[in-house]
């Protein structure tokens, strides 16, 4: 065989591998399929109560500014599949992955429960409250606040999964790509801290027969409250700016996790209305996503691997901040510790997916930039290449802060409800489940 004829041969493997739809490569191919839906009450039911802000006191809304949605994105390979899922809610309420896996299980997507489902909140702070979602908010005092609404959480939970579901569906053979940077000027430190989480990470999955978009994913950490406790109307605050015009340039499917944003605030906008400022803002990050993705080398992923590590907690003690501003809205000392038991959990998960060389990591709190960095930094030691703090991924624990910004008090110390030391625990979580990673790794 002379090398001209080896080389075509070897070309023509390639552009059959490109544009075959994937059929050469059989069961194994990579995959990847994304779907949106709306996940925004309807009729009469839109009358919720919205998330994020107690000044609100249980205030209905008023209607709907824009829809909030459940963005799935299932990638892998083989019978190795992830669902990674943005929704646009406050946080997670307790229950609601186990109802969304029930759906699934009905869906019969089993393979897209447990450590293989990544779901994560954008922390929008005017979506229908997550409280009323949550079986274990029973509380009827003071009147008119959030309560448990056992059909919110169902109609939620069914159209997450329905997201997953449709995700699934629209599975075809994939290239992959990815770039971290850190950038300027696109989130600030609301402590004044000095450590800030600036990692700005777009993963981005194309169709392998035509190179067209099916997803970008988008991690950065900055709180959505750029709506106060004003707004009165269903929203998804900035992140739903950002997503519409990434799926309006490329057509797929743009999903946001928020980053290590227990600190991390938009920049300043005076001068803007409330209603200016989101516009603003997301068409600014916007910008920052798409400048990136033209430096986005495709290649076919290894496996993606997906695990958790379970996390016993410390002791819940809600300290004498939350305690205090607990009594400015008329709650008891007895009652707002009472709702600090019943409402925060006593173990949680840690949960890892790994794609490629990128590695997401998906805390089920919101941790500062500083408590982030050294998760990440712990990552990047253990031989990981480009490392994404998640915040919000398949519980709620509030804030996780280090030990030594829980002492300094503050906002974020007053809703971290299990003392100095939770940081910490977590770290050694992250660490542990890193180990038991490289460990399952080496054995096989």
């Amino acid at each position: 065989m002379t090398k001209k004829v080896a080389v075509a041969i070897l070309l023509s493997w390639m552009l059959s591998l490109l544009f075959s739809d994937g059929k050469a490569l059989g069961a194994s191919a990579f995959v990847a399929g994304a779907a949106s839906v709306n996940i925004t009450p309807v009729g009469a039911a839109v009358r919720v109560p919205l998330g994020g802000y107690a000044a609100r006191k249980g205030a209905l809304a008023m209607g709907v500014h824009d829809p909030v949605f459940a963005r799935a994105l299932v990638l892998g390979s083989g019978g190795q599949l992830v669902a990674i899922v943005s929704v646009d809610l406050c946080f997670l309420p307790s229950g609601i992955v186990q109802a969304v896996a029930q759906d699934l299980r009905q869906m019969r997507l089993v393979e897209l429960t447990g450590s293989h489902l990544f779901l994560a909140a954008t922390h929008t702070h005017s979506a229908p409250d997550p409280l009323a979602m949550d079986p274990a908010n029973t509380f009827t005092q003071p009147k008119g606040w959030s309560c448990f609404n056992p059909q919110l959480l169902r109609w939620t939970a069914y159209h997450i999964a329905l997201a997953v579901k449709q995700a699934y569906e629209n599975r075809v053979p994939a290239l992959l790509g990815y770039t971290t940077t850190e950038v300027e000027g696109l989130n600030r430190n609301r402590r004044d801290d000095p450590v800030l989480d600036r990692q700005l990470t777009v993963l981005r999955v194309v169709r392998r027969k035509d190179l067209r978009s099916i997803a970008e994913l988008v991690v950065f950490a900055s709180h959505p409250t750029i709506y106060t406790a004003k707004m009165l109307e269903i929203s998804a605050d900035w992140p739903g700016v950002m997503e519409q015009a990434i799926e309006k340039r490329y057509g797929g499917v743009c999903l946001f996790l928020n980053g290590a944003e227990g600190d991390a605030a938009p920049p300043d906008s005076r001068g803007l209305t409330e209603e200016q400022a989101v516009e603003q803002y997301g068409k600014a990050m916007a910008a920052a996503v798409l400048r990136l993705i033209p430096t986005i080398v495709y290649d076919v992923p290894v496996p993606v691997k997906a695990w958790q590590t379970s996390v016993i907690l410390p002791r819940r003690q809600p300290n004498g901040l939350y305690l205090a501003a607990a009594g400015s809205l008329g709650i008891s000392i007895p009652d707002a510790q009472n709702r600090v038991r019943q409402l925060m959990p006593s173990t949680t998960t840690i949960s890892f997916v790994c794609i490629h060389r990128l590695l997401l990591i998906g805390m089920p709190c919101e941790p500062t930039g500083a408590l982030g960095v050294a998760l990440r930094r712990e990552a990047e030691e253990k031989g990981y290449h480009r490392v994404a703090i998640v915040a919000l991924v398949n519980d709620w624990l509030a804030y996780a802060l280090t030990a030594k910004q829980y002492q300094h008090g503050g906002y974020e110390a007053g809703m971290s409800f299990y003392g100095p030391q939770l940081g910490d625990v977590l770290e050694r979580a992250v660490s542990r489940g890193l180990s038991q990673e490289r460990n399952s790794s080496a054995e096989q």
